[in-house]
């Protein structure tokens, strides 16, 4: 295994490069912000890994001071729950390793319970992902989302019929538009982010560049 050192970013997160993770980490939570992000603390270790679940998007508690409100705390809380602070947590990654803000992108386990899976499951989180990615994990994953959507569960249920899917939040949020590319995992029809809404949410997956959604199948609409 390759090694390499550790280094401060700022004051507070301390990340190591991919490579000296291997292919897991188990630590204590710390700290868990909202639905979808966690931070571990490996016993021993100053290192404090903040965790960015993956294939799956939860409301946003706090996003440049804006808030998704109830359904985002809804599912922070369940998985605090589940992940509370001081348990522990195994968290396996594949070869992407990071996300695009240097959060370990990964599948979350404590007490035999994968945390990704039961968000969907339960409706507190849509899917999420953006190539390249498993297809078997997010074949799994869809099934899952697709279950708690058509069961109306969590977010899925009347009572959330108005809020928006996390993405476009924080797109709104910074009047931003959206620039990736939306696949429709059934149809392997692709779409501009303006069609978003041809394609049921269980079935989305997003591509930054179509000709990458092209060569994995996809067909420009």
């Amino acid at each position: 295994m390759r090694s390499a050192s550790k280094s401060l970013l700022g004051a507070l997160i301390v990340l190591a490069p991919l490579w000296s993770l291997a292919d897991a980490i188990t630590g204590r939570v710390i700290d868990v912000h909202d639905g979808d992000t966690l931070t571990v603390q490996i016993p021993g270790d100053i290192t404090k890994y903040k965790v960015r679940m993956l294939g799956v998007d939860t409301p946003e508690v706090d996003f440049f001071s804006q808030t998704q409100g109830e359904s985002a705390f809804l599912a922070r809380d369940f998985v605090r729950g589940l992940a509370p602070i001081g348990s522990t947590a195994t968290v396996t990654y594949d070869t992407n390793g990071f996300d695009k803000h240097n959060r370990i992108l990964g599948r979350i386990v404590v007490n035999n319970i994968e945390i990704n899976r039961e968000l969907l499951k339960n409706g507190l989180g849509y899917l999420y992902f953006i190539y390249p990615f498993d297809k078997k994990i997010v074949a799994e994953y869809s099934e899952l989302a697709r279950s708690a959507a058509v069961s109306s569960k969590g977010l899925f249920s009347p009572q959330f019929n108005d809020i928006a899917a996390p993405y476009e939040f924080r797109l709104s949020v910074r009047n931003q538009q959206g620039t990736n590319m939306v696949g429709d995992l059934e149809t392997k029809i692709l779409y501009s982010q303006k069609d978003i809404t041809q394609v049921p949410v269980w079935r989305r997956v997003f591509f930054s560049d179509p000709q990458l959604a092209v060569r994995n199948g996809y067909k420009i609409k």
